[in-house]
């Protein structure tokens, strides 16, 4: 796990994309004073989107169906009533399952991006926090599928040279790509202030 150049924000960072500087004006230059790193500031927090998951609710609702009809068929008969009851705690069982790993898939893991690093914090009640240093960031790519696309999803993946996470996958997120460029930007950013203070 890479260690922090400065000290981190306080409090929680904002939950909707604002920027606290522009990495293209850092780029020119920027207003940072010549030979020092910008000041960290958070730019996005994020989780998992629930409409990722769909897929998933929808293959349990067809698999329930089948079986549901398969029981039915089977067994149904006026002497038969155990039939309806195994199948209401079938399908509150099986909800319970499905909606609470969904439940926990969410809650359990944020993502939060700031000018100099990103972290990945895991846990309920307790928790441990991932972070990478954008220094450190050699790649970034974003994964579509067709499901993604149609709900505005999309995974980013960052390639690095951490020790403990080369590559890290934010997971099914909202507007991927304004994520990956704010990534990438950033990135640039840091490695031109870095070899700046370098060489003097």
């Amino acid at each position: 796990m890479s260690s922090s150049m400065t000290q981190g924000p306080q409090g929680p960072p904002p939950e909707d994309y604002r920027p606290a500087a522009d990495p293209a004006a850092a780029l020119r230059g920027g207003p940072e004073p010549a030979g020092e790193l910008p000041k960290e500031t958070p730019i996005w927090t994020g989780r998992t989107h629930w409409k990722y998951f769909l897929p998933g609710v929808a293959l349990w609702v067809l698999g329930m169906l089948a079986v549901s009809w398969l029981l039915l068929k089977a067994f149904a008969s006026p002497e038969s009533t155990w039939v309806g009851t195994l199948l209401t705690v079938l399908w509150l069982g099986s909800a319970v399952v499905v909606f609470g790993r969904i439940a926990i898939r969410i809650i359990g893991q944020r993502y939060r991006l700031t000018t100099q690093r990103l972290f990945i914090e895991k846990g309920i009640l307790s928790q441990t926090i991932d972070q990478t240093e954008l220094l450190r960031v050699d790649d970034v790519r974003m994964h579509r599928t067709v499901v993604d696309r149609m709900f505005g999803l999309g995974t980013v993946e960052v390639m690095s040279t951490d020790s403990t996470n080369p590559r890290i996958r934010i997971v099914g997120i909202a507007a991927p790509d304004t994520v990956a460029e704010h990534i990438r930007m950033n990135m640039r950013v840091m490695r031109k202030k870095a070899l700046f203070v370098e060489n003097l």
